[in-house]
């Protein structure tokens, strides 16, 4: 799976053809991690919706009416709703992958945020992402003014000021520069913060497996992250795939010194190296 999405210019908004790929790799991560749905017929099931919400809206609404259209038919229509605390679920997993959030119409809000975009695009509403969290913001120009659309509260839509104000109410963000809050996501970022939100959720389901997975997908967004090439090679060595782990260490400690390593890793492939050794012994005495 291919994750690497160029970004967005900084303040555009996204095109028809970036958020269909976007919503194409959630899709398939999604369906890959609980393959009880195919990717395409996900993809299908939002295109379905982007159809029907078409019916509603009309060529000559402006960017705020075009938003109300959309709030309700995505939230009081169809009955979506944004679960904001991923952390006091039991399993947030469900709320992250796109297929069950369909099924339930309730997910966390990056997920909603990417649906919900994807529908305002095939209505003529562009929108951005926002670099906030805990929540996610959408962003929209109305007559030249920056509206921000709050997906935790039914797209209920703020100015700047408002929003400012809000963060600092709700979340108590007051260290935090205004400019910051404000600032665009390109794609990348959101799907690498997505997989991040995966990650963590799997983490607690105690599913190596899956683990591999999202971190293949984050490695295809961060190529260069030596990090995350360790995190893999503790991954591989865990499900017992040694000579993977042992070529991720190699690679890792290639262009990381042993001193700057985490003492981990360093046992790692200090075992494993001795494992490969003890085993050529092996086999040259069978010889």
């Amino acid at each position: 799976m291919d994750l690497q999405l160029d970004g967005t210019s900084h303040g555009a908004a996204y095109s028809d053809l970036m958020l269909h790929r976007m919503l194409q790799e959630v899709s398939t991560i999604s369906s890959q991690l609980d393959p009880t749905t195919p990717p395409d017929w996900i993809v299908k099931r939002v295109q379905f919706l982007a159809y029907d919400l078409r019916t509603h809206t009309s060529a000559q609404s402006t960017p705020q009416e075009l938003c109300d259209v959309l709030n309700q038919y995505f939230f009081h229509e169809q009955g979506f709703s944004a679960i904001a605390r991923l952390q006091d679920l039991l399993d947030p997993a469900p709320a992250l992958l796109l297929h069950r959030v369909l099924t339930a119409r309730a997910g966390a809000p990056a997920v909603l945020s990417l649906i919900y975009s994807f529908l305002a695009c095939q209505i003529g509403l562009r929108l951005e992402f926002v670099d906030l969290r805990p929540t996610c913001f959408l962003k929209f120009i109305d007559q030249g003014i920056s509206r921000f659309i709050d997906l935790t509260r039914e797209g209920h839509v703020l100015s700047s000021d408002d929003l400012l104000e809000s963060l600092h109410t709700r979340f108590h963000l007051n260290a935090v520069p205004a400019s910051a809050l404000l600032d665009p996501v390109p794609s990348h970022r959101f799907m690498t913060d997505y997989l991040l939100s995966l990650k963590v959720a799997y983490v607690r389901r105690g599913e190596p497996a899956a683990l591999l997975l999202i971190q293949n997908a984050l490695m295809n967004c961060q190529p260069s992250s030596l990090q995350l090439l360790g995190e893999r090679a503790l991954l591989y060595r865990r499900l017992g795939q040694f000579k993977n782990a042992l070529a991720d260490l190699k690679r890792y400690f290639s262009f990381n010194d042993r001193e700057h390593a985490p003492a981990e890793l360093i046992r790692a492939y200090d075992e494993l190296r001795a494992q490969l050794e003890r085993h050529r012994n092996t086999m040259q005495i069978l010889e």
